[in-house]
C-alpha cells in the first residue's frame, strides 16, 4: 500500500498591509496601512518593470511599518526571519492594494500605496514562524550522543534544502554500520510526522555503507511539499534495537515538543543526524521572482 505524506500548513487569508485605524469590514477586523518607496531603474528596464519594483518595495515598506511587525521585530530579527516574514506577508496577506500617489522621474519611480491587512492573521503567522524555528533548532540538538558509535548521514534531493509547494521530497540516509533507523519530520506547524518506522513499512534495518532513499519511485511512501511552510527539520536516529512503530495512521503524527521530550528517554541511540529544510508556497516563490535587486545604498 502506498502512503502519501503531505507537508501540511496553516492557510492564511489573502490580505494587505496598512497602518491607520482598524478597518472593521464585515467583522473581518482589517486594518489600513500605507507604504512608500522609490525605485531607480536603468535604460535596460521597461516602465512596467520599474513600476513592479516600486510596488514590491512599497508593499514591504507597509509591512515593516505595521504595528504587529514592529512589536515582534526584535524576536523576528533574533531568529533571522525578517526577510521571510516581510516577503510572505507582502505576497500573500495584503489585500485591496491601491496606489494613492505615483511620481515619475527620468530614472526613478516613486509610489505610495494603501492596503488592508488582518492583524490577527499576521500575528498568527509570525508566531507560527518563530515556533517553527524554535522546534527546528531543538530537533537538531536533541538526542545527539556525546560519543556516536558510528557515522550517520542524512540529505535530500535538493542540496540547498529549499522546497516549493508541490515539489517532491526524497530523503537519503547512509550509516557506517548496520542499525535500525528512526526517521522523523518536524513540520512548520509544530507537528512531527514519523516517517520510519510506520505501519506500511514497519521497521527499517539498514546495512552499513549502503545508501537508502525514502520517497522515491521505489518507496511505499511518497512525500510532496504542501502547507505549512517555514523552517522544518528531518531527523535520523539509529539504534542497535528496533524502535517502536505507530500502531495506526492516527499515531503517525503528534506534537513536536511533547515528542522531543520523550525522545530524551530513548537509551538505544547509537548515532543521530538531521537536515534542515525551508519550505514556501508557490505564491511566495512567484512573488520573489519579481523582487528587484538591492542597490549598495539600500
Amino acid at each position: 500500500m502506498q502512503v502519501s505524506v503531505l507537508i501540511m500548513l496553516f492557510v492564511y487569508p489573502l490580505l494587505v498591509t496598512l497602518s491607520d485605524a482598524a478597518y472593521a469590514e464585515g467583522g473581518k477586523g482589517l486594518e489600513i496601512v500605507r507604504g512608500h518607496a522609490c525605485y531607480g531603474f536603468g535604460d535596460d528596464q521597461t516602465p512596467a518593470q520599474a513600476r513592479r519594483g516600486a510596488m514590491i518595495k512599497a508593499q514591504e515598506d507597509a509591512v515593516r511599518n505595521h504595528g504587529v511587525f514592529v512589536k515582534s521585530s526584535s524576536r523576528i530579527k533574533n531568529f533571522q526571519l525578517e526577510e521571510d516574514i516581510i516577503q510572505t506577508t507582502s505576497a500573500a496577506m495584503l489585500q485591496e492594494i491601491t496606489v494613492e500617489k505615483e511620481e515619475r522621474k527620468p530614472q526613478e519611480l516613486c509610489l505610495t500605496l494603501r492596503a488592508k491587512i488582518s492583524s490577527i492573521s499576521v500575528e498568527d503567522m509570525i508566531k507560527q514562524r518563530i515556533a517553527a524555528k524554535e522546534i527546528a533548532q531543538e530537533a537538531r540538538t536533541t538526542l545527539v550522543p556525546a560519543q556516536p558509535k558510528f557515522g550517520l548521514k542524512i540529505w535530500t534531493n535538493k542540496p540547498d534544502g529549499h522546497f516549493i509547494e508541490g515539489e517532491k521530497l526524497i530523503v537519503y540516509v547512509q550509516s557506517e554500520r548496520d542499525a535500525y533507523l528512526k526517521l522523523d519530520y518536524f513540520q512548520a506547524d509544530g507537528t512531527v510526522t514519523h516517517l520510519v518506522p510506520n505501519i506500511y513499512r514497519g521497521q527499517a534495518f539498514i546495512v552499513g555503507g549502503k545508501t537508502y532513499s525514502f520517497g522515491d519511485e521505489t518507496s511505499p511512501e511518497q512525500y510532496v511539499i504542501n502547507e505549512p511552510y517555514g523552517a522544518e527539520t528531518i531527523k535520523a536516529i539509529t539504534g542497535v534495537q528496533p524502535f517502536e512503530a505507530a500502531a495506526d495512521e492516527a499515531g503517525a503524527t503528534g506534537d513536536s515538543r511533547n515528542y522531543l521530550g520523550r525522545l530524551r528517554g530513548i537509551k538505544v541511540v547509537a548515532a543521530a543526524s538531521s537536515v534542515e529544510l525551508s519550505t514556501e508556497s508557490r505564491t511566495v516563490a512567484e512573488y520573489k521572482k519579481d523582487i528587484p535587486k538591492r542597490t549598495p545604498s539600500e
